[in-house]
């Protein structure tokens, strides 16, 4: 599997795999002393990248509480979700700042594509082939690149305005959504009906 790292101009950073991980991914560490990235995976296995990052993608990491994380395949964005971004020396930076992933992912991952603007290769599985170094979306614009049936649907869900909750007895037309009527007429006396 061949993964790039990539930056938008204002230094929001994903990983781009060519191809779906067959495991999810539950956070990325860096090891600022090596300049590797590391996939943590949700049953506890993990691969270390294999291509230190360049130094001058270093701050643009250090202010880097989530990652996105994607694949691109057959012309398509395949998968995309946000994951925790840790460094080795500070496995709390994350807890302390704060961070969140984004309650719609698809919609994240839509806007961070699309600003992509400059990146490096990661991972390569063969690291002798020089034509795999370049970039794993090819001649493909990330501004271009749209999601796969599969996840345009989600994605659509995502973006469509949701309803407001309503209180009982509010709903539309003249039930009372679960709520009686009440009467407040004047109590007459049984001797009355006689």
């Amino acid at each position: 599997m061949d993964i790039d790292l990539l930056f938008t101009p204002e230094g929001e950073s994903g990983l781009i795999s060519g191809g779906n991980l067959v495991q999810k991914v539950a956070g990325v560490i860096f090891s600022l002393e090596m300049g590797t990235l590391s996939l943590e995976f949700v049953d506890m296995d993990y691969i270390d990248l294999n291509i230190p990052v360049e130094k001058d993608f270093h701050d643009a990491l250090d202010f880097s509480h989530l990652i996105h994380i994607g694949a691109y395949s057959k012309d398509h964005i395949a998968q995309a979700y946000q994951v925790p971004f840790m460094i080795a020396d500070d496995p709390y930076r994350v807890e302390n700042a704060g961070a969140a992933a984004a309650g719609n992912p698809l919609l994240a991952f839509e806007a961070f594509i699309k600003r992509c603007k400059f990146g490096q290769p990661v991972h390569r599985e063969d690291l002798g082939d020089e034509d795999k170094m370049g970039c794993i979306l090819g001649d493909a614009v990330p501004s271009s690149l749209e999601f796969a049936p599969h996840l345009a649907r989600r994605r659509n869900f995502e973006a469509a305005p949701k309803l407001a909750p309503s209180a009982p007895g509010m709903g539309l037309g003249t039930s009372g959504g679960g709520g009686g009527t009440v009467s407040r007429g004047t109590r007459k006396d049984p001797k009355d009906t006689e």
